[in-house]
């Protein structure tokens, strides 16, 4: 199918959910609909950069469906640096082995990534220059992998400003932007796993309480720790936290992004495993299906029949 205007991907991030931006490229493949420029933040940039570059669907598909622990580990390889867990060595191997030297003005496909200038925290959009190094760049978690270095500036993850980045696709010259939002919502932290620590806990505190030889400081721990496992409410981890913390900050900024530029079509896909990098099929399922379900939208946008 051919249509005078300028289709455009704004990939977002969202580690393990990035997969969906598989399913969506599937769709849109298959319908026969062009691609003409592509924006990424964090995996939204590693997905995008890959397809940009002309890197088969069915390959970046592939690299997603036999992801093992080994790869991640490899990826994720912990060096300790003073600025991260990771160097990201790992993963700078692993896209150049796909990758190769290719420089972002060479792609098929007008391509971005979005990085972060970790001094100033304003975005910086990647338009030119060694994609492996720019998709590095755009995907340096914080704390996790090291910053990289970059015309004199240090970036980290493109997520933290530009969630979404819709702006930058049109900027590209993208008329319809399909903007594909994996970033994780804020979920209710309910530990229900919780429940049988709080059975251990009472079973604890039932045989020890009441012996004259456990310390008093033990007796006390013991006492909070059944009030937090035992209550209607039970507190979440510190990794809960965090994590709801940082979902929470994204949402806010996503908000504000989309109220100040819209997409044409925005994509949401409803994810069945949203964390784990091993069930990468359910999620680039979930792409599909938000894809197909904006079929009718985008095909009126292009003024054309499916």
């Amino acid at each position: 199918m051919g249509s005078e205007k300028k289709v455009g991907l704004a990939l977002g991030s969202g580690g393990a959910r990035g997969a969906a931006h598989v399913g969506v490229l599937k769709v849109l493949e298959r319908e026969g609909i062009k691609v003409s420029a592509i924006a990424g933040s964090s995996i939204g940039a590693m997905v995008g950069g890959a397809y940009a570059a002309g890197i088969p669907l069915s390959r970046i598909e592939e690299e997603w469906l036999t992801t093992s622990r080994a790869r991640l580990l490899r990826s994720f390889l912990p060096t300790f640096p003073r600025t991260g867990l990771s160097s990201g060595a790992g993963l700078r191997r692993y896209l150049r082995e796909i990758l190769g030297d290719v420089r972002i003005e060479e792609l098929p496909i007008p391509f971005a990534a979005v990085a972060t200038d970790l001094d100033t925290g304003e975005a910086v959009v990647l338009r030119s220059g060694p994609l492996v190094d720019a998709i590095r760049a755009s995907t340096a978690i914080p704390g996790v992998f090291q910053p990289v270095c970059w015309e004199g500036k240090l970036l980290v993850d493109g997520g933290m400003v530009e969630p979404l980045p819709v702006r930058v696709c049109r900027e590209l010259g993208a008329e319809v932007v399909i903007a594909v939002d994996t970033n994780p919502a804020p979920r209710p932290t309910t530990p229900q796993a919780r429940r049988p620590w709080g059975l251990l806990s009472q079973t604890l505190r039932e045989g020890l309480l009441h012996r004259p030889w456990v310390p008093a400081s033990l007796v006390e721990v013991l006492r909070e720790y059944g009030r937090e496992t035992t209550s209607a409410r039970p507190l979440p981890g510190i990794f809960e936290i965090l994590n709801q913390s940082a979902a929470i900050l994204v949402q806010e900024v996503l908000r504000l992004k989309l109220a100040l530029d819209p997409p044409e079509i925005y994509l949401r896909p409803k994810f069945r495993e949203e964390r784990s990098y091993l069930r990468a099929k359910e999620n680039i399922r979930a792409g599909e299906e938000a894809m197909e379900e904006a079929l009718p939208r985008l095909y009126e946008l292009l003024g054309a029949r499916a």
